[in-house]
């Protein structure tokens, strides 16, 4: 599948944002610009970084538990994980505590310094190594047991992390385009096919839900870790279904009911289902982004997994990150020329007055003044939590942590925009958390990079300006 690669400067993205082009539904805007640029799509623009016709990105997820921090074997240098079990973005965060600050950062998964045939990502084959090339399309990611699952796009992998070498295996779906390219569920994971995923959450009962955002449809893999592992579709498109190419996507729609019949997404701007978070009983929650709405999906006690609208924002928001935290949705994202925080409360959703549980946290320029200049964007992309705060990155090469009511608690990690490595920079080296240079494609259409939190660990995901790749920081 060919992958499209899109590279700007700074500079020019910065002028962009200041003249609205960071806005989600302006149809002229440039395609690919950060995280909002785009043909019409609503939410993020442009075509997806697998080729595909899309408008997306990132995750929230990671656990707590007991997998000791590192992992020995080869390559010796892979940061370990930090230990699963709970769930992602829920009541009791993603960890076993707070985390306060980071101190070393190493290269997890992937290859910074990847300089192979773009063509050949998204031909891992079983047994790899974490960071054997060619590297994965590595976006979200999501801890669940000993085991790490990644998602490209249009699979999912995963490596134990308990063995002394971990390797990659494929769990569910194929790289594919053209005829070969389809939705299909209801099977075993290992012929479970995506057209684009744009999220992964893991949940409390062990399960990984994942948004389809070119099928729009929810779905969960049962013992996903095993060769057991099944597919079914929860909510949006219940059907096989092949690539509608530029119609995406696919049985747009906005009925809230029973997951079988509920629809998601938008004809009109392309937009579909493209952000999920979950809660410590298992309720789903996703962000339909083509009809602006926030959306719960009923957990297994209910066997219809009822779909209920629980939250309205102004269609000019691009939400980018999406968790759950003590009872609240959160979301981050741009609007024209700001970045911006919701608080939204499920529980106090009325059908009246729609948009009245939506708080608006913050929306300003210079919210992270420490870090970035006034005159630019943070561009915030991504969030999680580690159970008491949330943990928010953007494209402007930073990770903080910040309080509900906004609160900027501290930087974790990161020097500011790279497009490549600066000053002599390794990045096969570990290096002190406020050195790293977490370089990322400014203009990547995808609006990663990502995060999820494990255990002591925190880790970074989307490295596409040089090569794909996951960092993971010792935190504490």
């Amino acid at each position: 599948m060919k992958r499209i690669w899109l590279i700007a400067s700074w500079v020019a993205l910065s002028a962009a944002c200041a003249a609205t082009a960071c806005s989600s539904n302006d149809d002229d805007k440039p395609t690919g610009d950060t995280g909002a640029g785009g043909e019409g799509n609503a939410g993020s623009g442009g075509k997806s970084s697998a080729g595909k016709t899309s408008s997306e990105s990132g995750a929230d997820t990671g656990e707590n538990g007991g997998v000791p921090g590192g992992v020995a074997g080869e390559p010796s240098d892979v940061a370990g994980g930090g230990g699963a079990g709970g769930a992602a973005g829920s009541d009791t965060g993603g960890s076993t505590g707070q985390i306060a600050s980071c101190s070393t950062g190493k290269v997890f998964a992937g290859n910074p310094l990847f300089d192979g045939d773009t063509a050949d990502i998204g031909t891992s084959v079983d047994g790899q190594g974490l960071r054997d090339d060619p590297p994965l399309r590595s976006e979200a990611l999501a801890f669940a047991g000993n085991n790490v699952f990644i998602e490209t796009e249009t699979e999912i992998w995963t490596s134990d992390l308990s063995v002394a070498k971990p390797k990659l295996t494929r769990v569910a779906g194929e790289e594919a385009a053209g005829d070969d390219a389809f939705l299909e569920a209801g099977k075993a994971c290992a012929d479970t096919h995506f057209l684009v995923i744009r999220d992964m959450v893991a949940k409390a009962n062990g399960k990984l839900a994942v948004v389809d955002y070119i099928g729009n449809a929810v779905i969960e893999l049962s013992d996903p870790g095993s060769p057991d592992c099944t597919s079914e579709y929860v909510a949006g498109t219940h059907a096989k279904s092949p690539d509608p190419g530029s119609a995406y996507p696919v049985l747009p729609g906005d009925v809230d009911g029973p997951g079988a019949e509920a629809l998601f997404g938008n004809a009109d701007n392309h937009g579909s289902v493209f952000r999920i978070a979950t809660d410590t009983d298992n309720n789903l929650y996703v962000w339909d982004n083509g009809n602006a709405k926030f959306k719960m999906i009923a957990n297994e006690d209910d066997a219809d997994r009822t779909v209920t609208t629980v939250g309205v924002v102004s269609q000019d928001d691009n939400i980018l990150g999406l968790t759950f935290l003590k009872g609240k949705l959160y979301a981050t994202g741009v609007d024209g020329s700001n970045d911006f925080l919701l608080e939204i409360d499920p529980a106090k959703y009325d059908a009246d007055d729609p948009t009245a549980n939506v708080k608006e946290v913050f929306r300003e320029r210079n919210h992270f003044p420490d870090d970035v200049e006034s005159s630019h964007q943070a561009v915030l992309s991504q969030l999680t939590t580690d159970g008491e705060a949330l943990i928010v990155t953007g494209q402007s090469g930073f990770i903080w942590r910040v309080a509900t009511n906004g609160k900027v608690l501290g930087t974790l990690a990161g020097t500011g925009v790279h497009l490549g490595y600066d000053g002599g920079f390794d990045p096969t080296e570990a290096h002190p958390a406020n050195e790293w240079q977490l370089a990322y494609s400014a203009s990547n259409s995808n609006g990663g990079p990502w995060l999820a939190v494990n255990g002591s660990k925190l880790y970074w995901s989307g490295g596409y300006s040089v090569g794909m790749h996951v960092v993971g920081f010792d935190c504490e």
